[in-house]
């Protein structure tokens, strides 16, 4: 069993090289996390997988927490011994009886400064005050993960490395800037999948009762260049993807209680996924009528 932090190198991600030091009680604690986890993870994690936390914290840490979760729920992961050294395939497969699941796992960073990036709020004594949540921002880093990563699917498909008929998931983690976004009034990530806009209620003003509430309709994402659309789940260009999960936990706050592992089926799906499977907190499944989108939580 190796360490996981017994990596050196150039270009360090500055999270590792702190966690490494454990200068800190909360940094050793984190250390000894993540080396727990690796215990767990080492036998069924790529061949450079140490190299790539040393260089990307927040996104290895992600897959790792992903292939942690399932050994968990009792699922088996294709161990590394059987998984091709060269070439590349999706972070994880899941063995689940004769189906293998596989899962790309992906932590957009938070994008290029500009008017497009997720920024936080600027603190009081430095001139700042209130300020709108970056959720526009942060759905273009999630559609922009979407395509990457389904670009990713489309090249294993092509290469033979995925069968046709296999589950393929695209597994988006917003560790980065989680902070800055909530999962009310409905997962971020639904926003990005589906034309969702606002929420608006609609209130009888004789009774005060609650006449209608939903969402407006909103095609696109606006941008500083353009525009986004926000309709990958009703587009045939995603129908390589079975499916979404979206977190905002990281390596410092994996509360599920407050930042849930959601699933999102594609509608669309050529290999759609089965209904409850999976060790997620919630699971999104829409209905598409001739004039609504309909997305509910099953797990309720």
């Amino acid at each position: 069993m190796s360490l996981l932090f017994d990596v050196d190198g150039e270009n360090m991600d500055q999270g590792f090289v702190n966690l490494r030091a454990r200068a800190s009680q909360p940094e050793q604690e984190l250390h000894d996390f993540a080396q727990q986890l690796w215990e767990a993870y080492e036998p069924y994690a790529d061949h450079n997988f140490r190299m790539g936390f040393a260089r990307d914290v927040d996104g290895r840490f992600w897959e790792m927490y992903l292939g942690c979760l399932f050994l968990e729920a009792g699922y088996s992961l294709l161990q590394t011994s059987e998984r091709l050294a060269e070439g590349g395939q999706p972070d994880l497969c899941i063995l689940d009886g004769e189906r293998r699941i596989w899962i790309e796992a992906i932590a957009p960073s938070s994008g290029a400064p500009g008017p497009d990036g997720v920024v936080g709020p600027q603190p009081i004594n430095e001139g700042g005050g209130l300020a709108p949540s970056p959720r526009r921002q942060a759905q273009l880093r999630a559609t922009s993960a979407l395509l990457t990563k389904s670009r990713a699917i489309d090249r294993y498909l092509a290469e033979g490395l995925i069968a046709d008929t296999e589950v393929r998931i695209i597994a988006i983690s917003a560790s980065r800037f989680g902070i800055y976004v909530t999962e009310h009034p409905q997962p971020l990530i639904l926003s990005a999948l589906f034309p969702f806009g606002e929420e608006f209620v609609t209130v009888n003003r004789d009774t005060g009762q609650i006449a209608e509430e939903g969402f407006h309709l909103s095609l696109e994402i606006q941008r500083e260049r353009g525009s986004v659309p926000r309709t990958a789940f009703l587009d045939e260009q995603f129908s390589n993807v079975s499916g979404v999960v979206w977190s905002r936990l990281s390596i410092g706050n994996t509360n599920r209680g407050q930042r849930p592992i959601t699933y999102v089926h594609n509608p669309m799906a050529l290999a759609p996924n089965e209904l409850g499977w999976g060790p997620w907190d919630r699971e999104f499944l829409a209905e598409l009528g001739d004039e609504n989108i309909t997305v509910g939580d099953i797990r309720k």
